[in-house]
């Protein structure tokens, strides 16, 4: 592709790239949601598709650079015992297939050390990253710029247990009706003060 064309997403070539990609990034995923990975193996297969300068943000915290990243990761597969269920992963290239953006949809089983209880955290992750094909490669070298993990805070209530129940069961369609109540009077209120 020429600079300055449009880019053409069912050009055969950017859809295997797209294809490749995405496998990718479900490896790298498995690898850093999964703690029965040895901490060598993250250093291994993950910390080279790492920018120097990356950042990491979720909910409670934002870091960013290589060091940081690294420490994190492999203090996150020591303190807990979790496993990723995929739904989706999907990959979006910018025009010239530089770089692009990674989404990754899925749930994040915590488990408690007596592994009774499983906490399933309903998560979406966010990769960016830069593609570069640097002389002597076989492909393009990828490297993850920002990656960034979103929970769903009512899913987060949800999967308590007790409260999760209530919270399901009883508030949300509780607050649905409120809501549809609210709606109603302010589209007549409109609909009144724009006849006026």
């Amino acid at each position: 592709m020429a600079p300055g064309d449009r880019a053409d997403e069912t050009h055969p070539q950017r859809q295997a790239l797209i294809r490749e990609l995405e496998a990718k990034f479900r490896h790298l995923t498995e690898l850093l949601y999964d703690t029965r990975v040895s901490p060598q193996r993250l250093e291994e297969e993950v910390l080279p598709h790492l920018a120097e300068e990356v950042t990491f943000k979720d909910p409670w915290q934002t870091a960013s650079g290589r060091d940081r990243y690294a420490a994190g990761m492999k203090g996150f597969h020591a303190l807990f015992d979790f496993r990723f269920e995929f739904h989706q992963v999907c990959v979006s290239l910018d025009a010239q297939a530089s770089g692009g953006r990674a989404l990754v949809d899925g749930v994040m089983h915590l488990r408690q050390s007596s592994r009774v209880f499983t906490y399933p955290l309903r998560t979406i992750l966010r990769y960016d990253f830069t593609l570069a094909s640097p002389a002597g490669a076989t492909g393009p070298l990828l490297q993850i710029t920002a990656h960034e993990e979103m929970w769903s805070l009512g899913d987060m209530i949800e999967a308590l247990p007790l409260v999760g129940r209530i919270y399901a069961g009883a508030f949300r369609p509780a607050f649905a009706r409120g809501f549809l109540v609210a709606s109603r009077l302010a589209s007549r209120w409109k609909a009144a003060s724009t006849r006026s």
